[in-house]
């Protein structure tokens, strides 16, 4: 009877023994995985036939279990789910290619765990991709004379059938027909203004200009934002450049209106070898543009 109840008092004893160690082993467990917060503040912008997007870093980036991120890309046009895009643990950009100027589509981006978990948050952005127009169909650096030059002055079409830039006069029925915007000045030391078409003695067609402050860059590629200017702001008909040193170039928003349509663009005025976005001198003075332009009609490059 001693041995029988020696032998159960051991075998009681394993047994808290074991259960404590297994309550000790389910609050710290052996590869534990904890979950990982999304990143933030994820922006875009459009190049052609890709999306540039950055983002925050997540808060949890510094955690062991940090295993970078995942972007799922969805087609909106098709309701079609490509191939997602992984990012490391460090990397808070990237340059999304294969896509189709003019579509929208909606980029989800979540963390990731080292044990394959993916965030329960998220940051989402819908944007479109767009072809730039950085030399006209000559292949020469776009270059639009004010109006006081009797031997250069110039509008420019944008995007024309043939889906390039063209330099065209600032006069006649191509202009009215299908020039974009133009630069004119009131005298050869007046300030530089670029304007609508439907504002020229020549009436053209009308362009519209946000109220957006220009943004200081001199590429197209950093100028990303978590959404576009809103359609309300676009009110102006003219932006006038001012004669003095500048840091950098400066990047507008402008829309084109046609009918019921209405195309959206980005024009980058650069910063010419005179450190001005006012370049040349006298009756020949210019400004170098490239541009952003959305072909796709009423789209702004992100929904609003």
């Amino acid at each position: 009877m001693k041995s029988f109840a020696f032998l159960k008092t051991i075998a009681l004893a394993l047994l808290v023994s074991v259960s404590f160690v297994a309550c000790d082993e389910e609050s710290d467990p052996i590869g534990s995985d904890p979950d990982v917060l999304a990143p933030t503040n994820l922006k875009a912008g459009s190049a052609d036939g890709a999306v540039f997007l950055n983002w925050t870093a997540s808060a949890s980036a510094s955690a062991s279990n940090f295993n970078g991120y995942e972007i799922a890309i969805l087609n909106k046009a098709t309701n079609t789910a490509l191939t997602p895009i992984s990012a490391g643990a460090g990397v808070t950009s990237v340059r999304i290619d294969g896509l189709t100027n003019g579509t929208r589509y909606e980029f989800t981006i979540r963390s990731l765990t080292t044990g394959g978990k993916k965030s329960t948050d998220f940051a989402m952005i819908e944007w479109s991709p767009a072809p730039r127009q950085a030399l006209d169909l000559n292949g020469a650096l776009i270059k639009v004379y004010a109006t006081t030059s009797t031997t250069f002055n110039s509008a420019i079409d944008i995007f024309n059938a043939a889906g390039k830039a063209e330099v065209i006069p600032q006069s006649g029925a191509e202009f009215r027909d299908r020039g974009d915007l133009y630069v004119t000045a009131a005298s050869t030391t007046a300030p530089l203004s670029i304007k609508s078409p439907d504002q020229a003695n020549n009436k053209g067609m009308e362009t519209q200009f946000s109220t957006v402050a220009g943004i200081a860059t001199d590429d197209l590629n950093t100028q990303l934002a978590s959404a576009p200017p809103a359609s309300s702001s676009y009110s102006l008909k003219e932006i006038t450049l001012g004669d003095a040193t500048v840091a950098a170039g400066m990047v507008y928003f402008g829309r084109l209106v046609r009918g019921t349509d209405q195309y959206y663009f980005r024009m980058l005025v650069k910063r010419g070898a005179n450190g001005k976005l006012v370049q040349g001198s006298g009756a020949d003075r210019y400004v170098e543009v490239a541009f952003s332009f959305q072909n796709a009609p009423n789209n702004p490059f992100a929904k609003k």
